[in-house]
């Protein structure tokens, strides 16, 4: 069965007909976050202020391999709210580890620019390690809402993987450096719509033991399906006429 968001999904298709528009806008369209196409963003990404804890946040470095939202290539350094953006992989991006074909995110940039798929990294860099006990920081899945699972891995140069979430195996958190910004496979097991809660948690060295999160949306868009949702509308909108 095929999970898809509306409001994620209409953001995918061009749409002539101000009418058709309209239609997707009443389900939700006008509200729903921007899509990352390509290109090298961060996310998850936290900062962190005294006082006030963690914040959660796509990171954009910009320049010439900056992230191509809606669209568009952005150049500048730029952050966005976890909520602001929508992270898209391509349904005819794929690999497979061991007996499973995962809908894939390559953890290397020329591998991700081949896919036609976002480079996405997890980005700790705003995080001093002088701040917070023995430069250790814990990132966890605390939910994951979706059709499927989630496997996260890095390829280990002897045609193995080492594995970080394994969420169908309850494989759901480990440990990060603070200022580290590491790539990994990011690998969904069915295509649809995914939310992902992700907790971060350490020990400041002047405010104690301190806890965050943020979430963030992955979709893998199914073509057939949109293509079924836009004749809906029109048949709605014919029959109204």
């Amino acid at each position: 069965m095929i999970h898809l968001n509306p409001t994620i999904v209409c953001k995918f298709l061009s749409l002539p007909l101000l009418a058709t528009a309209t239609y997707w806008s009443a389900m939700g369209c006008a509200q729903a976050a921007s899509i990352v196409t390509g290109g090298h963003i961060d996310g998850p990404a936290f900062g962190y202020v005294s006082g006030e804890g963690f914040d959660a946040h796509f990171h954009n470095e910009g320049g010439d391999n900056g992230a191509i939202i809606d669209g568009l290539r952005i150049t500048t350094d730029k952050e966005y709210e976890a909520d602001e953006l929508v992270i898209a992989i391509p349904v005819t991006s794929t690999t497979t580890v061991g007996s499973t074909t995962y809908f894939w995110l390559p953890e290397t940039e020329q591998e991700a620019a081949d896919q036609g798929a976002p480079f996405l990294g997890i980005g700790l860099e705003e995080l001093d390690p002088l701040e917070w006990v023995d430069s250790i920081l814990t990132l966890r899945i605390l939910e994951i809402r979706g059709p499927g699972q989630l496997l996260l891995w890095q390829d280990n140069g002897f045609g193995g993987e080492t594995i970080f979430f394994n969420t169908g195996n309850n494989v759901n958190s480990y440990t990060l450096v603070p200022g580290s910004h590491t790539h990994y496979n990011w690998g969904f097991t069915v295509n649809g719509t995914y939310e992902i809660d992700f907790g971060i948690e350490g020990r400041h060295v002047d405010d104690g033991f301190i806890i965050g999160q943020g979430t963030y949306t992955f979709v893998i868009p199914e073509p057939s399906s949109c293509l079924l949702g836009l004749l809906g509308a029109l048949a709605v909108m014919r029959r109204r006429r």
